[in-house]
């Protein structure tokens, strides 16, 4: 009995001892494609971290995430917690029909930030003294909620409508919600990504008023093997991919981005795990769209990244359209409205990204 349990104890010491070899010997990754995100390095070792405990939580992110087979892992726990019945993972959820809606509970929507931004747009549009229209997505599970687990709760997106209409009374503000459920057959957003299909994309753009809505031209896939960011939280292998679709625009389209020519449709990204970086080539500070069509008007849109695949249909509408992201614009967007003189003003955000966004007190330099 003592000698099997020797072994026993042998054993396990080395199942802890290899992976902390191989961590040790092997080159750090950098980045994970799967997930997206950056991987903690190996901190610095210093006393003092050790004494105030500062150290033990950073070693502990960085042995997570150089944790030998670390995707082949999750994908396991996945399918483990998956047969355990569990609700949600990394936060997302387990959806149904193979959705895996990114989790916003009613408690995490910060309404007082939500209001507060919504000010700061409104006091910019303003100055502008142009017309002004919003499209506030609502989250996948606030729109669908159907495909949540049993249980879920998600935050009311026609109260965050209602007080986006009270802030913004001068803009134009559509019921999105409504919208994208009007047709259960046709699909308004990626599986396994937090964003809008580009079907559920036109739909906004046909909801915009009488100064868009010039586009005519018919969407074209681009892939079929997109693994979105809400996969990516699971790694659940049993998942099915999502297509994106295209919707062309003219050859005199011309694009820069943060001073930098870049294409309108970044096809490289076929080849990337992030396939909708096929929109602009990602995220930008500042994004110009020229060409398009020729009639004198200037756009500008405020957004996050589910303006990234509008974008390219309003050219169509706008000779110039002038698209800015505040989470990585530097500039002051009161004097590029100065300067640009814009015809409109465009408000393209996920409803949960202005409850937490802490970028928009920008908008007061």
């Amino acid at each position: 009995m003592k000698r099997n349990g020797l072994l026993l104890s042998l054993v396990f010491a080395l199942l802890l001892a290899v992976p902390l070899l191989l961590i040790l010997v092997l080159p750090e990754r950098d980045f994970s494609p799967n997930e997206n995100r950056y991987l903690t390095q190996a901190p610095a070792l210093d006393g003092a971290g050790f004494l105030d405990h500062s150290l033990q939580p950073m070693l502990e992110r960085w042995l997570e995430d150089q944790f030998p087979g670390r995707d082949g892992w999750m994908a396991a726990v996945t399918l483990v917690d998956k047969a355990a019945g569990q609700k949600e993972i990394g936060g997302a959820w387990l959806g149904k029909d193979g959705y895996y809606p990114e989790v916003h509970r009613p408690e995490d929507f910060d309404w007082t930030k939500y209001r507060r931004n919504l000010g700061y747009l409104r006091d910019l549009s303003a100055q502008a003294a142009v017309p002004t229209s919003a499209l506030l997505v609502p989250s996948t599970a606030a729109t669908l909620p159907e495909l949540l687990p049993a249980g879920a709760e998600v935050y009311d997106p026609a109260e965050a409508l209602d007080a986006a209409r009270a802030i913004l009374p001068e803009a134009s503000v559509p019921d999105l919600s409504a919208l994208l459920r009007a047709d259960p057959k046709e699909q308004v957003y990626y599986r396994t990504d937090h964003h809008w299909t580009s079907a559920g994309m036109k739909r906004a753009y046909d909801s915009l008023p009488d100064s868009f809505g010039a586009y005519r031209g018919k969407a074209e896939r681009f892939c079929t093997d997109f693994y979105g960011s809400t996969w990516s939280k699971t790694l659940d292998p049993t998942a099915d991919p999502d297509e994106i679709w295209l919707f062309p625009v003219a050859e005199t389209v011309a694009a820069q981005a943060d001073g930098e020519a870049v294409p309108v449709y970044d096809l490289d990204a076929a080849a990337r795990k992030d396939k909708y970086t096929v929109f602009l080539g990602g995220n930008h500070g500042l994004v110009s769209l020229t060409g398009g069509c020729q009639n004198g008007k200037t756009l500008l849109v405020l957004k996050d990244s589910f303006a990234n695949c509008l974008a390219p249909l309003l050219t169509s509408d706008y000779e110039t359209v002038l698209l800015v992201d505040l989470r990585y614009y530097p500039g002051s967007v009161r004097a590029l409205l100065a300067q640009a003189e814009p015809d409109a003003l465009l408000f393209v955000y996920e409803m949960s990204g202005l409850a937490s966004g802490d970028d928009f007190v920008k908008l007061l330099l």
